[in-house]
């Protein structure tokens, strides 16, 4: 299970999280990039976007007739990085021999490489229809799937491969990733065991079995599993940084507060950490300490949304109305895309407008009184 990015919507480490507090301060992902590579889904990992280099080799003195030799030349160039002359061999090894079974794996190998993944299945298929039995050509077939949103089928797949072989370590692994992929974290965790159970220091199947437990929202299970990873890697900042998640999900804001220090102490502008420990100071009541976190986001990205929302509403707990609604306008001024957080924005503009109305009657109410009084 050697190893996307962390999407950016994993968990946070990686999922979004709840609320902490009235008007309360929502916790962000945290991604990670050292764990696995970087992708938009776990089952990603598997990179097939190298840079291509494009042109076609004109060297003709190969004979056209020898399949394997074509099939080799091939070969040679898809390892040097050379898709585009690579499937030129590959086709005129198919012009040969079209049911060689090598030059259609490889051909739909350099394909997905090109990003060309409707393309790669039909080759990977023309390749099974011949040996369907072929545990190379059906991992690299299942490796594509969840590229074109097929995750059931890549499932599929994986399950073929595993009536072969149920010990297969990378099938039971990968089929763990897309498990969790389409949000069977359960399902996920039990696989992500199997292969812990023969490979206890895995960090890839450590890693996301952590992940799939936090979306399931056991924090304390995840936090237990991350601590194995950092017993190996003491200063591995992902997760570091999703430890203190965990540790703020469970309230615990002053132990995450170390978490996010130790993260900080290796990268100082880790943005969704300085985020993350401007919302946990906040809900400590260590608001002008939140503030100045939430002042060194906006000094690199003065517009990110989630940091104007969240030092408005730490501005709120201070009773500073106007300064928190013109961070809530700022932030409904860029139209966010996602509903909920749209309206919470809203919410927490109207508690503040309503808290800036009470707070003037008992001001007009003061001055009244004082004017009677005379």
């Amino acid at each position: 299970m050697n190893n996307n990015s962390c999407n950016n919507r994993k968990l946070a480490l990686l999922a979004e999280v709840p609320v902490i507090l009235v008007l309360s301060l929502i916790l962000i992902p945290v991604s990670c990039s050292s764990c696995r590579a970087t992708t938009a889904t776990a089952v990603q990992y598997i990179n097939f976007k190298n840079t291509t280099e494009n042109g076609t080799d004109a060297n003709t003195s190969l004979p056209s007739h020898n399949a394997q030799i074509l099939y080799s030349k091939g070969k040679e160039l898809f390892g040097e990085n050379k898709y585009e002359q690579a499937i030129a061999y590959f086709d005129r090894a198919l012009a040969a021999e079209p049911n060689n079974t090598n030059a259609l794996d490889g051909k739909a190998d350099a394909l997905s490489k090109l990003d060309r993944y409707e393309e790669a299945i039909s080759y990977y298929n023309k390749a099974l229809s011949l040996e369907p039995s072929n545990v190379t050509i059906l991992y690299s077939k299942a490796n594509v799937l969840p590229y074109l949103g097929k995750y059931e089928d890549a499932i599929a797949v994986y399950d073929k491969i595993l009536a072969m072989n149920p010990h297969a370590p990378n099938a039971i692994g990968r089929k763990g990733l897309v498990l969790y992929d389409v949000g069977r974290s359960a399902e996920a965790v039990t696989y992500f065991d199997r292969v812990l159970a023969t490979e206890p220091n895995n960090t890839d199947a450590l890693f996301y079995k952590g992940l799939a437990l936090d979306s399931l929202a056991k924090y304390g299970e995840a936090i237990a599993v991350y601590d194995k990873i950092l017993a190996m890697n003491p200063k591995n900042i992902d997760i570091l940084a999703g430890t203190a998640v965990d540790l703020s999900h469970l309230g615990k804001y002053e132990e995450a507060i170390k978490y996010f220090n130790k993260v900080l102490a290796i990268d100082p502008y880790r943005i969704n950490v300085l985020i993350n420990k401007a919302i946990a100071l906040g809900n400590l009541t260590r608001y002008n300490e939140a503030i100045t976190y939430f002042n060194k986001v906006l000094a690199i990205y003065p517009e990110e949304p989630i940091t104007l929302n969240g030092k408005g509403k730490v501005l709120f707990k201070l009773g500073r109305y106007i300064e928190a609604i013109t961070y809530f306008n700022k932030v409904l001024a860029s139209k966010p895309s996602d509903i909920g957080f749209r309206m919470e924005v809203s919410k927490n503009k109207q508690m503040a407008l309503d808290a800036l109305k009470t707070e003037h009657r008992y001001r007009l109410s003061e001055l009244r009184n004082v004017t009677n009084n005379d």
